[in-house]
């Protein structure tokens, strides 16, 4: 340096010069970076919440229409509410398995590895598929809900609970495979 610049001046210089570099290459290269990531993060967390509000959808109607029957001894009046009521909750059980199975791919991307994915994929349309199928409805109910209390706690529950993740996990397993060999026809 030279003989009129203090020495803390060379120091001070260095210092500038690193933080002008680094100012410059931050903003140019790695800020973008952090911005799409950043993105895809939020999506990858919206996907996630939409789907565990949709499965919470299907839970809470399910419940719903278990426990609230139309008894014959209400007057006419009531047991017409009871029936809008238990026609809604359908109606809400549809529109969540249609949305489960129309975007399961978005939930499927946002897990890591390739089993989680896949179970998400078969619980959306073995979802879709009891809703849809001719069973009797108190067994569309319960196979709806079982499933979707297998699947909800092996997306959506604590890392802390992972034995009953891992249960959850092969019940929900067992319970797909039930649906998926059942449903298929004999002999072509």
């Amino acid at each position: 340096m030279p003989d009129w610049m203090p020495s803390w001046g060379t120091t001070a210089l260095i210092a500038i010069v690193t933080s002008l570099l680094t100012l410059i290459v931050s903003g140019r290269y790695i800020s973008p970076l952090l911005e799409v990531r950043n993105r895809r993060f939020q999506a990858k967390m919206q996907a996630r919440e939409k789907f565990g509000a949709n499965m919470l959808t299907i839970l809470s109607a399910v419940t719903r229409l278990l426990a609230v029957h139309v008894p014959h001894e209400a007057t006419d009046t009531v047991r017409s509410a009871l029936r809008e009521e238990r026609t809604r909750w359908r109606a809400q059980i549809d529109e969540a398995t249609k949305y489960l199975t129309d975007n399961c791919e978005q939930v499927a991307f946002a897990y890591a590895g390739p089993r989680i994915p896949e179970l998400t994929v078969r619980y959306s349309g073995n979802a879709r598929m009891v809703w849809i199928s001719d069973r009797s409805e108190a067994r569309k109910l319960n196979t709806l809900r079982d499933i979707t209390q297998h699947c909800h706690a092996l997306l959506f529950d604590s890392p802390l609970y992972a034995r009953q993740r891992v249960r959850s996990w092969e019940e929900l397993e067992r319970l797909l495979d039930g649906l998926e060999t059942l449903d298929v026809p004999n002999g072509g």
